[in-house]
Formats: C-alpha cells, structure tokens, sequence
C-alpha cells in the first residue's frame, strides 16, 4: 500500500511537562480521505499540528514517534518547508 502520511507510535508534551498524546498511530494511502475524530480534549488539534511541524508555536515536542510524509522523515523539517512539499495545516 502507497501511503502519502504515516504516524508511528508519537508522544507530544506540552510545556515540559504535560503528555497530550501517547502511543498515537495512523496512515494515510496515497488517494484516500481519513477522519480523524474525537471528543473535546482528545487530542485531534494536536494531532495535527504534530503532523504540520506546528507544535512548537506552542511549547510542545513530539517526545518520541515518528511522522512519514511521502516517504521522508518530516522531523527536521520547518513547517514552511513542509508546506512546499505539500503539506499543510488549514484551521
């Protein structure tokens, strides 16, 4: 299966202290439309936001995991660079 996104196993804290997300997997094949959904406080926004390379802009780090876009490590990636790779976050 070609996938466009994979999120493997991530962890995000929030101000070096506050785990939102632990053990958090998904993937996205090449073509498709995924749902992510969940109740207020689930960690849907910052799901996203680990995915855009946005965290930062609010004291938060993927602790562990990884994310996959079209095959590379987005990791060491600005948000903007992953932008002009064709990724991006629209609220």
């Amino acid at each position: 299966m070609d996938l466009i996104l994979e999120v493997s196993n991530i962890e995000v804290v929030y101000n070096k202290a506050i785990q939102v997300l632990r053990g958090l997997s998904l993937t996205v094949p090449r073509g498709q439309i995924v749902a992510l959904l969940g109740s207020n406080g689930a960690g849907k926004s910052t799901t996203l936001k680990a995915v855009s390379g946005l965290l930062a802009l609010e004291d938060g780090v993927l602790a562990s995991g990884s994310i996959r876009f079209n095959g590379g490590d987005t990791a060491a990636l600005a948000p903007q660079q992953l932008v002009r790779s064709g990724l991006s976050h629209v609220m």
